[in-house]
């Protein structure tokens, strides 16, 4: 008898029959297995009779919400991928769910379907990688034993199962390493989450964000050093997340007295929001004191040179080397020298001198734009299997689509097509446009053409 394919099992939890209903016809014409509950309760029932890979849950529910919900499915099956689905702004719950459930996303009502769909790929990617970790080290184990059931005198034969389990162990540690970028992924979708709030795109946390990383390196900080300060300039917006858009609207230098003190409590809420994070204590630290001056006057502590974490001191110059150059800092913003020199005259007080000599040779090349000699912008439509991005590629709207370095394939290519043809936004990626040597004996993708449409 032959076995039926194995497919991916979903469930929807929500209290609202229309949204259950939506969700029926969307995945109608999908390969997966989908079960639909309208409470707390009948989902534990459905996870209790079916082993099942993707969770997406409402927030708001009644009895049970979907904050309490996830927490209890990652306690009883912890292998499971959890969504969180709400048309609620309320960081407090979000945070529950993030911290108790483990979420691996958040998805706001109401949602765009192809989005929606790519996002579900996303999630069950993680499943897919444990299901083939769990056979790759069946089959390593299995290898073993024929190894050990071998006679000593085939030692040809030997030699070449020895090769095979290494090639596995590669295997195995190209999964272990995919699962490991996942929670990268996860801090930067978090990141464009928080810059899809009105007023803060302009931040520009992923510049900052590649900018301190890059400062960091040039300062010889090992690898775990970087990482920390990285994700805190990813993050080091999060805390106005609570300030009102009339203050989010305006500069930094037209804010009044009684804003400021408000606006200035951005930083110790951020910290607030990341301290039940084990993982992202550490750069919940570099948050709070981003906003510290060299000399003392800065806030919300008033530290002051070396007693500012460096990772701190690295983010309050890439945040306002990139500030000066956007309307965050001035109205009317700066070029990229420019903005330096502007540092430079501010360093006896504002900045560490030692950050300040990091980034200068950094200038030169910086902007939000330029492309660089390795890369060039291409339109969706002209995007080929084997590109590999440079940039992250964000929707209009500011949400996190692809990270850079990500290989595209077909599928993802057909993908990202339907978003930019739904959103009418025609985006733009950039690519990578030095040619790999051929694998498979496939020449890599001609770009040529798209040099010259760039």
């Amino acid at each position: 008898m032959t076995a039926e394919p194995l497919r991916f099992r979903i469930l929807f939890v929500d209290d609202e029959v229309p949204i259950l209903n939506a969700m029926k016809r969307l995945m109608r014409q999908q390969d997966y297995h989908c079960w639909f509950a309208s409470s707390a309760a009948d989902g534990i029932a459905v996870l209790e009779q079916h082993n099942i890979d993707l969770v997406i849950s409402d927030m708001r529910m009644p009895v049970t919400d979907g904050a309490s919900f996830l927490a209890e499915v990652r306690s009883r099956w912890p292998f499971s991928v959890r969504f969180l689905m709400t048309g609620y702004s309320d960081m407090n719950a979000t945070l529950d769910a993030l911290n108790l459930g483990g979420i691996n996303r958040y998805i706001s009502k109401p949602w765009d379907d192809a989005a929606l769909l790519d996002a579900i790929a996303e999630g069950l990617r993680i499943r897919r990688l444990e299901r083939e970790k769990k056979r790759l080290l069946d089959r390593s184990r299995e290898q073993n034993r024929e190894l050990e059931s071998l006679n000593q005198d085939l030692e040809e034969r030997v030699a070449r199962r020895t090769l095979q389990v290494e090639a596995t162990s590669a295997q195995l540690k190209k999964a272990f390493r995919q699962l490991e970028n996942s929670y990268d992924a996860f801090v930067r979708i978090f990141s464009s989450v928080i810059a899809s709030r009105p007023h803060l795109i302009r931040g520009h946390s992923r510049e900052v964000a590649d900018l301190a990383s890059q400062i960091a390196q040039g300062l010889a900080l090992d690898q775990v050093q970087v990482r920390y300060i990285y994700y805190a300039a990813l993050l080091h917006e999060l805390g106005k997340l609570n300030l009102p858009d009339d203050i989010l609207s305006r500069s930094e230098v037209h804010l009044t007295h009684r804003d400021q003190e408000q606006y200035q409590r951005y930083p110790l809420l951020g910290e607030m929001a990341l301290l039940p994070i084990k993982a992202l204590r550490s750069s919940a630290q570099l948050i709070r004191h981003h906003n510290e001056h060299y000399d003392g006057s800065g806030y919300p502590d008033g530290l002051k040179g070396q007693h500012i974490p460096l990772g701190s001191r690295i983010i309050k110059v890439s945040r306002d080397f990139v500030g000066l150059q956007t309307d965050l800092l001035r109205k009317t913003p700066l070029a990229a020298e420019n903005a330096f020199q502007h540092l430079l005259v501010q360093s006896a007080g504002r900045y560490d001198p030692q950050v300040l000599d990091a980034l200068q040779p950094l200038v030169a090349d910086f902007s939000f734009t330029r492309m660089q000699h390795h890369e060039c912008q291409v339109t969706l439509a002209d995007l080929q299997s084997g590109m590999v991005l440079t940039r992250d590629l964000v929707s209009a709207s500011g949400i996190l689509l692809m990270v850079k370095d990500s290989p595209l394939s077909a599928g993802m290519i057909r993908r990202l097509q339907l978003i930019d043809g739904v959103d009418n936004s025609r985006m733009k990626a950039y690519v990578d446009n030095t040619p790999d040597k051929e694998e498979d004996g496939k020449p890599p993708p001609d770009l040529t053409n798209r040099k010259k449409h760039s």
